[in-house]
């Protein structure tokens, strides 16, 4: 693999451009999935103020009573998006669904730990904690790699 940067001050904004052949492989799939979330970023609310969110400082999506949160390290805002949009728009990058409410960023996650009833307990670089249910505990463990 050949890694160019140019660093220009005629450029206004990053550009990024990934040249192969045919085939993109699981790696660079990864990577382009990996180069899209840097990018991706939602709006959000919190007390009456509207914030610009970058989903890769996200630790965690959740929704409750038909809201959804976005939970950085130490800040939870309010997004008007449902659940399921947002993830059908991070489907292909770090974010795994774990729960019926929850769309988990497994690059904040700093270890797993199993449960007697057959779930997960993640626990986050944040030291919060988040159950893994069983149902999605397949899906976790191919995404995560175990």
């Amino acid at each position: 693999m050949k890694f160019t940067i140019e660093q220009s001050s005629d450029n206004n904004e990053v550009e990024i451009n990934i040249k192969c052949g045919q085939i993109i492989d699981e790696k660079l799939q990864k990577l382009i999935d990996q180069i899209r979330l840097y990018s991706f970023s939602i709006v959000c609310k919190k007390d009456k103020e509207i914030y610009q969110i970058s989903l890769k400082d996200a630790y965690y999506i959740e929704s409750v009573e038909e809201k959804t949160f976005v939970y950085l390290e130490k800040e939870v805002y309010e997004s008007n998006l449902k659940l399921y949009e947002l993830e059908e728009q991070l489907k292909n990058t770090s974010y795994i669904r774990v729960s019926k409410s929850i769309i988990l960023n497994i690059e904040k996650l700093q270890s797993v730990k199993p449960l007697i009833n057959g779930k997960l307990e993640a626990n986050l670089k944040n030291n919060e904690k988040i159950l893994i249910n069983r149902h999605y505990v397949p899906g976790f463990k191919k995404k995560f790699g175990i």
